[in-house]
């Protein structure tokens, strides 16, 4: 693990250029291996005109057929290397069912999953965090608990301790619990990390001694870091990841883009003609993950969009995304046929309408929009005028707006909180 922390804090200075070779050396490498040893690309690639693995460029590539989701569960044996170097070690697997609820099981081996760690510790280094003072998390069907130390990080470096509760905890227990063990770096879902800042804002209670909040998960609400630092002082380091593919890109340590950890991931931000895109142009998220022989998914379609950058004014090589926009089911849709992601920044809700405690816009129509709302009491009718307004001056368009009270809002496991959900086919 050291050794390749000592590679890797080298390798993100290169140039993009020398990164863009090593990574295609690794792609034909793992292109040569998939069309011998599994099935489905061997049996797919015969028509699709790709160049010989041997011959890849960045610009041959764009002819391997994308990988969508759907294709992954409906061919997941065929996906499965035959067999893979004995080197890579034993086979693992990941499970996720992602915004549509359906299961999706990725393997992969002891290598892919040594470099998954790796990043994980890399982004710890990246950001200078103090290793000795106390880390928080608050986890999917965790149970609160503390222990000696930071968990993978402690595997590698001496550490402080580290408290942990879990997401399935009541809001204020959960802001008691903060302001009680103070921890320095406290990692959690960001809608959660905003609801919990929403509270305290209510309440007056403050956690003290926080050094900064980490973020992963979900798409980073638009208004969080700006929540943060005026209610708490702190900032909000965000990461950008997914089940199958683990850690896709770190937020960089002086600017809020991301950097994608091209040593790992070969990430492709695709127009809708397949092209790439241009800095501060928003596409698909296509991946490659460059490690796992025991179910390569070459240009596999994440789901997400993005908006690509420039290179990082700081001097690293490694690509830049601006930002993580949304799914690409999620996509808000008016009568008029246009279609947009909705940036809601709607935080001022907790203390604009204080009864609010959790929320979800569901689009059914091209029409209507159904809210969501766990709340601490019936909101009063002039609250609800208001909260339609404030709505549909969000969306852009003066769609019928339904409320509904629910006692909750679960998150399957492996499953990212969305505040916006539509419904619509296509």
């Amino acid at each position: 693990m050291l050794a390749l922390q000592w590679q890797l804090e080298r390798s993100q200075w290169w140039s993009p250029e020398r990164l863009l070779e090593h990574q295609f050396r690794q792609i034909r490498a793992l292109a040569g291996h998939a069309v011998a040893n599994v099935p489905y690309y061997r049996d797919t690639l015969r028509t699709a005109g790709v160049a010989r693995a041997e011959e890849l460029t960045p610009e041959s590539f764009r002819r391997w057929p994308l990988l969508p989701k759907s294709l992954v569960r409906e061919n997941e044996s065929r996906l499965r290397a035959l067999r893979y170097p004995r080197e890579h070690g034993a086979l693992m697997q990941n499970y996720t069912t992602g915004s549509t609820g359906t299961p999706l099981r990725v393997f992969h081996t002891e290598v892919a999953q040594l470099f998954a760690h790796a990043l994980v510790v890399r982004e710890h280094l990246l950001h200078e965090r103090d290793l000795s003072a106390k880390f928080g998390a608050i986890r999917f069907d965790a149970e609160s608990a503390t222990q000696a130390g930071w968990g993978l990080m402690a595997t590698v470096f001496a550490t402080g301790p580290a408290c942990i509760n879990s997401t399935a905890t009541d809001l204020d227990a959960l802001l008691d619990w903060l302001c009680e063990e103070r921890p320095a770096y406290l990692l959690a879902y960001p809608t959660l990390l905003r609801a919990l800042v929403a509270r305290s804002r209510q309440t007056g209670k403050a956690p003290e001694g926080l050094l900064q909040i980490l973020s992963y998960g979900e798409m980073l609400p638009a208004d969080l870091r700006t929540l943060a630092r005026e209610c708490w002082g702190v900032t909000v380091v965000d990461s950008y990841s997914c089940h199958e593919l683990a850690n896709v890109a770190a937020q960089c340590p002086q600017h809020d883009h991301y950097l994608v950890h091209a040593e790992n991931v070969y990430v492709e931000v695709l127009r809708d003609d397949g092209e790439p895109c241009a800095p501060g142009e928003t596409g698909r998220v296509v991946a490659t993950p460059l490690h796992n022989f025991a179910m390569p998914l070459m240009r596999y379609e994440i789901g997400d969009y993005a908006e690509a950058g420039e290179r990082c004014p700081g001097g690293r090589g490694l690509p830049v995304l601006n930002r993580v926009v949304g799914r690409v089911r999620n996509m808000l849709r008016d009568p008029e046929g246009r279609m947009r992601w909705p940036r809601l920044g709607l935080a001022q809700w907790s203390w604009d309408l204080a009864a609010i405690r959790q929320f979800r816009l569901v689009q059914h129509s091209v029409h209507e929009i159904e809210a969501l709302l766990v709340l601490e009491r019936e909101l009063t009718e002039s609250e609800q005028e208001k909260l339609s307004a404030m709505l549909r001056e969000r969306l852009g368009y003066p769609f019928e707006i339904r409320i509904t009270r629910v006692p909750a809002i679960e998150r399957r496991r492996g499953e990212k909180y969305e505040e916006f959900v539509s419904l619509l086919d296509g």
